[in-house]
């Protein structure tokens, strides 16, 4: 599995640099048994699966894999991400990032980034990445909301990307 930006905006050399090693842990992460054996293995609750979601672990890691954003036409194994950083305003001061449905970029808080080494950008741009395939989560902070797709399997990947090897499926 492949994880590829298309369009990288508001980034600085040093920041691109940055970038780019979080991408290189987040495709190590998707391509490894500790992340596949993590995710057909999750339970919500004492019973396989995940908060915001009823799809099996197996449907979920189906999902993953086939790579089918919401702005493709069809899956191609591929993460394709095209991302953006900036300063958000002071109303979204708390936000790390986001995306939505209609779009194809991740936004990335500036405000955050500055402090991310390579593990927390994989583990931020995977959550988001889940969101362009279709991962909900709840929108307030609820008991739910750490367990829902996005939540668990981007600190899940932030987790692994910090494992000094992995082991590759």
């Amino acid at each position: 599995m492949r994880v590829s930006i298309g369009k990288a905006t508001g980034y600085s050399a040093l920041e691109k640099q940055k970038l780019d090693r979080g991408m290189v842990k987040l495709a190590q992460v998707l391509n490894s048994r500790e992340f596949k054996d993590a995710v057909l293995g999750h339970t919500f609750q004492g019973k396989p699966g995940f908060a915001s979601d009823s799809r099996t672990p197996a449907e979920v890691y189906a999902v993953i894999r086939a790579a089918k954003e919401n702005f493709t036409a069809a899956a191609d194994g591929e993460v394709d991400l095209n991302v953006e950083l900036k300063s958000l305003s002071w109303f979204q001061r708390g936000v790390v990032g986001y995306t939505t449905p209609s779009s194809d970029t991740v936004t990335t808080n500036r405000r955050f980034y500055s402090g991310f080494d390579e593990t927390d950008i994989a583990g931020h741009l995977g959550h988001e990445w889940l969101h362009k395939l279709g991962f909900e989560h709840d929108f307030k902070a609820t008991a739910r909301r750490p367990h829902s797709v996005p939540y668990a399997l981007g600190d899940l990947i932030e987790s692994l990307a910090g494992k000094p090897s992995l082991t590759p499926l």
